[in-house]
């Protein structure tokens, strides 16, 4: 009798279990496609270290593009439509939209990072990628600035490699606030310390000139000192040359 009972109920949840999966494959993505989008979530993965954007603004954006999903299906939703939308966004690295098992729409949204900033006749930012990124009063960050006669394609390669070598050197990336370019190319340095300016030259076999000069500022200026020096010359082979 327990036997039999037990095949008994071994059939009927056999034919549950099978009934419930041609459910699952024929019935429920219609219900998916009917599914209707319940609101739109932000979320913007590195704010704590940089507010360029806010969640407000990334929706503000969908609703004037005329893509704001709310109340559509979620069939109806062009989700890479809002992700191309979202990209265009200036201070926008990349993003990426999914609905969530409740209709909820979620954008993840990755800001740009700015590694030097250029000042000029224009305004801009350098990203991490090497690509400009615009310079709004919501951007606002520390990062060297660039001015003088800098193209965008010198702040994209020459001038980019330096920062990127200058964020490398503990001494140096303490001690440069600006890099101003001259007409004929040569760069010369501000330090946050100091009246003086170094003039580097131009951008090659600048770890070894900078070694030279840190050299002078740890041993020999404070034998003689540098308060009354304008300007320190590192363009000469083994040399630093400081004028007065």
């Amino acid at each position: 009798m327990n036997k039999t009972l037990r095949i008994v109920l071994l059939s009927i949840g056999l034919t549950v279990l099978t009934g419930y999966m041609l459910w699952a494959v024929f019935f429920a993505p219609d219900l998916k496609k009917e599914q209707v989008c319940s609101n739109v979530s932000v979320v913007i993965e590195d704010s704590l270290s940089r507010r360029f954007l806010t969640a407000a603004e990334v929706r503000q954006v969908i609703r004037k593009a005329g893509l704001d999903p709310v109340g559509l299906t979620t069939q109806e939703v062009d989700v890479q439509k809002i992700e191309t939308c979202v990209d265009s966004i200036g201070v926008v690295r990349k993003s990426e939209c999914y609905f969530l098992q409740n209709g909820e729409l979620r954008i993840r949204v990755e800001q740009r990072l700015p590694k030097l900033r250029v000042i000029n006749e224009e305004n801009y930012y350098v990203d991490s990628d090497r690509r400009i990124m615009p310079a709004t009063s919501q951007t606002a960050c520390h990062v060297p600035v660039v001015t003088g006669r800098v193209s965008k394609r010198m702040a994209t390669e020459e001038i980019f490699d330096f920062v990127d070598w200058l964020e490398d050197n503990d001494f140096w990336n303490a001690q440069v606030e600006q890099i101003n370019v001259r007409v004929n190319h040569d760069v010369e340095l501000v330090p946050r310390v100091g009246g003086h300016i170094i003039l580097l030259g131009q951008l090659d076999n600048y770890p070894a000139k900078l070694r030279k000069l840190k050299v002078l500022y740890t041993d020999g200026f404070t034998k003689i000192g540098w308060c009354d020096y304008r300007e320190l010359d590192l363009r000469y082979q083994n040399q630093v040359i400081g004028r007065r």
